[in-house]
């Protein structure tokens, strides 16, 4: 699994606790899971240099609900549960399991109800890598005794 997709992963979690969520596509695709189900897809779109030290990434996200069915008629979920703990955390998430923060662009969240089985939600983030460096010794003694003042 993707660390950004692990951020996610515990978002939904968060949000709908005891909620079966999947990360592999073959597994959804087969549609090998019994609802209701949360299914997360992340694809990275761009890198840019942000530092010396690091570099963002800005990506887009997917996650899809699956109503559980009673009786042969789906039980929709309600996205208000993501909605209220993205804008409690001010749609900046930071993984328990991974050490990684997210920062979900408010603007570019939508749902998407117009399926009877399911309820789609896709959003745009970004979030920082540091770059690998190598260790060096730091100067900490400094010989002026050739300069003249």
């Amino acid at each position: 699994m993707d660390r950004e997709s692990s951020v996610i992963t515990e978002l939904v979690n968060e949000a709908y606790p005891g909620l079966t969520t999947l990360v592999n596509v073959h597994e959804w695709m087969a549609n090998r899971f019994v609802p209701p189900a949360a299914f997360i897809l992340t694809q990275g779109t761009s890198e840019t240099q942000n530092s010396l030290t690091s570099y963002q990434v800005a990506a887009h996200g997917v996650i899809v609900l699956h109503y559980p069915q009673r009786d042969g008629i789906y039980q929709p979920l309600s996205a208000e549960p993501l909605q209220q703990l993205l804008r409690q955390k001010q749609f900046s998430c930071r993984g328990k399991t991974v050490d990684m923060t997210i920062e979900i662009e408010s603007t570019t969240l939508r749902i998407w109800r117009d399926k009877k089985d399911r309820l789609e939600i896709t959003f745009s983030f970004t979030y920082n890598v540091p770059l690998p460096r190598e260790n060096v010794e730091k100067v900490n003694v400094f010989d002026i005794q050739g300069v003249s003042l």
